[in-house]
């Protein structure tokens, strides 16, 4: 019983180094999910909304235009 005890300690060090290794791999995807989570809930703003409707609008009204003045 003796004879394992180093053994035991070392295999305890190893786990606690991988535990410790896996703490950091877990908090590195955290933080990356959050930036990931961060960058797909960006929307425009009001204003760019606004923008994009109206040229939207143009766009189509002057197809709507061009197509029926043929």
């Amino acid at each position: 019983m003796l004879n394992n005890m180093p053994n035991d300690q070392e295999r305890l060090a190893a786990l606690e180094a991988r535990i410790d290794s896996h703490d950091d791999a877990i908090k590195t995807m955290c933080s990356d999910i959050k930036d990931i989570k961060d960058n797909l809930l960006k929307r425009p703003s009001w204003v760019v909304s606004i923008i994009i409707t109206i040229l939207v609008g143009i766009c189509s009204s002057l197809l709507v235009f061009v197509g029926t003045s043929l």
